[in-house]
């Protein structure tokens, strides 16, 4: 068993956002299946927005001012010990990310889109589309906690489908026909196919929203529903165990990453206003080329006839994340020499 000196120390920062953090420990848990690490998460927030947006140029330029900087922008509590590597998501936290690795002089990944932040204040950067820099690791699916990658058990095949409701964000935009549009694609294509349903939809979705599919989905189609503003709760990882397919409304590529890694089908629901930004656009054509999801407009849902497919194999990302970093990271106990 390794030593405790051995343990890769990690600074995992964190905005807040769930997905940014998601993929923050999919980084961090990444290297811990080959190597021992201590993580500790750190939540900041910033508290000078102006400056936060000057850091984009002063980074290549503010290592002797690091220290200063950070707890200017930032409102943030640093441990006592020192990391071997700084690991965050979301672009709340890039400029602390850099600022840390400049003053403590250790590597640092990122995983994201720059944000116009320079890439070479980054030791690697994580992302599913090319991003035109020589520290850009392109990965098939987004990093995410290990536990999210497991197996799913065999379900037999009279299992319900899963039904992954979000709402407005990322460029798409739900009217009220679309909803209804959606409500009656789940009755229409459950009795065409044969097959009932889960469903739980989203903090995004809302109330009203949510009224509307409870009145007009059939309530016989339905194995379970969990409507997230009347009686939130996290079912999503449970569901995915219990389904044999899963359909998912494509403005959360969180939620999509999520079910793909699951291993089942999934296809993903485009409203008539779809307009996502040209990285999410990419990683969209990316899973459909590689197999991993099929996309559906929703005024065809009705019209859907499933067919029995085998899901494409789920790439091993936390084998590509370590093989693409274990070059830079400090060997084992060089934490106890630099203190």
């Amino acid at each position: 068993m390794a030593g405790r000196n051995e343990s890769l120390k990690i600074w995992l920062l964190s905005d807040g956002a769930p997905g940014h953090l998601s993929q923050s420990r999919g980084l961090a848990e990444a290297i811990s299946r080959f190597r021992p690490v201590e993580i500790r998460e750190i939540t900041l927030q910033v508290r000078q927005r102006l400056l936060k947006s000057l850091l984009r140029y002063l980074l290549p330029y503010s290592a002797v001012l690091a220290g200063p900087l950070l707890h200017r922008v930032y409102t943030i509590e640093l441990p006592d010990e020192y990391p071997d590597l700084i690991i965050s998501s979301g672009g709340n936290t890039l400029g602390a990310n850099a600022l840390l690795a400049q003053l403590y002089g250790v590597p640092n990944l990122y995983s994201g889109t720059l944000k116009k932040y320079p890439a070479q204040c980054y030791t690697r950067i994580y992302t599913v589309t090319p991003q035109g820099c020589a520290n850009n690791v392109v990965l098939p699916l987004p990093p995410v906690p290990l536990w999210l990658t497991e197996t799913m058990p065999v379900v037999e095949a009279d299992a319900p489908w899963l039904m992954l409701i979000g709402g407005d964000g990322a460029g798409y935009r739900f009217t009220d026909a679309d909803w209804e549009q959606l409500a009656d694609g789940i009755n229409q294509s459950g009795e065409n196919n044969g097959i009932h349903w889960l469903l739980t939809t989203s903090r995004r979705t809302g109330i009203e929203v949510e009224q509307l599919l409870h009145n007009r989905i059939a309530p016989d189609l339905l194995d379970e529903a969990v409507y997230y503003g009347q009686t939130p709760r996290p079912v999503v990882r449970e569901f995915l165990g219990r389904c044999q397919g899963v359909m998912v409304t494509e403005d959360s590529l969180t939620m999509i990453a999520e079910a793909i890694y699951s291993g089942r089908p999934v296809i993903t629901l485009t409203p008539q206003q779809s307009n996502p930004d040209q990285n999410d656009a990419l990683a969209l054509e990316g899973y459909v080329a590689s197999g991993l999801i099929c996309r559906l407009p929703l005024t065809v849902l009705d019209k859907f006839t499933y067919a029995q497919r085998t899901q494409a194999e789920i790439p091993d990302v936390a084998q590509m994340i370590w093989e693409s970093l274990r070059d830079v990271l400090p060997s084992p106990g060089a934490a106890d020499e630099k203190s």
